[in-house]
C-alpha cells in the first residue's frame, strides 16, 4: 500500500485567488460556471451512545434539518455568487440560464432554496406594485437510492467488495493498531467500541454540528479531546471511499460524467445547455470529488463550502478551465490546480485527466455487477 500511503502527502497545489471576477478578461470569455456546495448548518443526523442531547426533545425540528443559521449561510453564499457572476448570470431567472440539481434530502433541498433566494433576489410583480415576489427556481432531484451523481450511495456490489478490501489492507490495519490507545480513550467517553476510523467520521460530524449550532451541547471532554487526531482519522474515513483508482471511478464516475457532459454541451452549438450548473449536496460529496481529483486535504468540508469550475473561451478559440474552493465566508477563495495542469488548464487536458474517472450511469451499473 505504498501508493495508497502516498496519498497522505498532498499532491496538489493551492494558491490564493485574489483577482476579481470579469465576464471577459484578457480576451477570455466566461462561458460556463458549475458549482457544487455542501448543505448549510443542520441538526445532527447521528451521534454517539452516551450523547444525552441526541434526542428529539432537543431538536424539535427533527434530525438532519437545516437550521436558521444554515439557511442564512446558504443565502449569503447565494449573494456572494450573485456578486461574483452579476455580469454573467442575469438577475431574472430564465430556464435557459441555470440548471439546479440537489440530492433528495431535506437539508440539501432547503439549502438550494436558500442559496437561490440569495442568487435571485425578489422582483417587482408587474400586476401588483406593492408586491415583490420571490423568484421561483426549479430544483431537480432523484431518490437517494438512484442518485449516484450527487448522493453517491446507489447500490454497487463491486464497490462494496473493493471498499472492504481497502479496509483490510495493512495500511488501515496499522492505522487501527497505531491509534488503538486513542480509540480506547474515545470509546470510554462516547460509549462506542471503536475499532476503525469510520467512527471518527461520525464523531467529527456531530461535534462540528454542536460547535456550530449548539455549543452548549458539546460534551465536557470536548476541550481535552485531541482534535488533530480526530480530524486526521475522520479525513482517512472520508478519503477511503475513493482511496484507489477503482474506487474513485465507481464512487465519482457518474458525477464526472455529468460534469463533462455539461461542459461538452455548452461548447456544442447544436446542443444548447444552461451556462450555470448548480449542485446541492453533502460533505461526503465534496470530499469524494476532491479526492477523486487528488485535491482533498483530509479536512471535513465545512457547511456551505463550495467547489467552482469556470470554463472560459480564449481569444485563440480554445477553452480553458479554472477550479476554485471556498471553504467558508471568512477565508479567501483558493484556486485549485491539478498536479498535471496549472491555472487556465486547457479543457482537453482537463478532460484527459478526468475522463478515466468518468463513467455513464448505464455502464456504471454494469461495472458494479460482480462476475460469477
Amino acid at each position: 500500500m505504498k501508493a495508497a500511503t502516498g496519498v497522505l502527502a498532498l499532491v496538489f497545489m493551492i494558491s490564493r485567488c485574489t483577482h476579481g471576477y470579469a465576464v471577459e478578461s484578457d480576451g477570455n470569455e466566461l462561458v460556463l460556471v458549475a458549482v457544487l456546495y455542501r448543505d448549510g448548518d443542520k441538526t445532527p443526523t447521528s451521534s454517539f451512545p452516551k450523547d444525552p442531547y441526541f434526542d428529539l426533545a432537543y431538536w424539535p425540528m427533527g434530525f438532519g434539518q437545516v437550521t436558521e443559521q444554515g439557511k442564512l449561510r446558504q443565502y449569503r453564499l447565494g449573494q456572494w455568487l450573485r456578486e461574483r457572476y452579476s455580469g454573467f448570470l442575469p438577475d431574472v431567472y430564465n430556464v435557459s440560464d441555470i440548471y439546479v440539481r440537489s440530492t433528495d434530502t431535506d437539508r440539501a433541498l432547503i439549502s438550494a432554496q436558500a442559496n437561490l433566494a440569495g442568487l435571485y433576489p425578489p422582483i417587482k410583480n408587474e400586476k401588483a406594485d406593492d408586491v415583490q415576489l420571490p423568484q421561483y427556481i426549479p430544483i431537480h432531484t432523484l431518490p437517494t437510492n438512484e442518485d449516484q451523481v450527487l448522493y453517491m450511495e446507489r447500490p454497487c456490489p463491486k464497490f462494496y467488495r473493493l471498499y472492504d478490501e481497502v479496509k483490510d489492507t495493512d495500511f488501515f490495519k496499522n492505522i487501527n493498531k497505531d491509534f488503538a490507545e486513542f480509540y480506547d480513550e474515545v470509546s470510554k467517553v462516547t460509549g462506542w467500541q471503536i475499532d476503525d476510523v469510520d467512527y471518527f467520521y461520525s464523531l467529527q460530524s456531530v461535534l462540528n454540528v454542536y460547535a456550530n449550532v449548539a455549543p452548549e451541547y458539546l460534551p465536557s471532554w470536548y476541550q481535552d479531546l485531541d482534535k488533530d487526531k480526530v480530524q486526521y482519522l475522520a479525513g482517512l474515513s472520508y478519503a477511503r471511499y475513493t482511496f484507489t483508482d477503482d474506487l474513485k471511478r465507481l464512487g465519482d464516475g457518474p458525477f464526472f460524467d455529468h460534469l463533462l457532459n455539461h461542459f461538452d454541451k455548452i461548447m456544442d452549438k447544436d446542443q444548447p445547455s444552461q451556462k450555470f450548473l448548480m449542485m446541492s449536496a453533502h460533505s461526503a460529496t465534496i470530499s469524494s470529488v476532491l479526492n477523486g481529483l487528488r485535491l482533498f486535504d483530509y479536512k471535513q468540508p465545512e457547511f456551505a463550502s463550495v467547489i467552482i469550475w469556470e470554463l472560459r473561451k480564449g481569444s485563440d478559440g480554445g477553452y480553458y478551465i479554472n477550479m476554485f474552493y471556498r471553504r467558508n465566508a471568512e477565508v479567501e477563495m483558493e484556486q485549485l490546480k491539478l498536479s498535471q495542469c496549472s491555472s487556465d488548464c486547457k479543457y482537453q487536458t482537463f478532460r484527459s485527466i478526468v475522463e478515466p474517472l468518468a463513467v455513464e450511469l448505464g455502464a456504471w451499473d454494469l461495472e458494479c455487477q460482480e462476475q460469477e
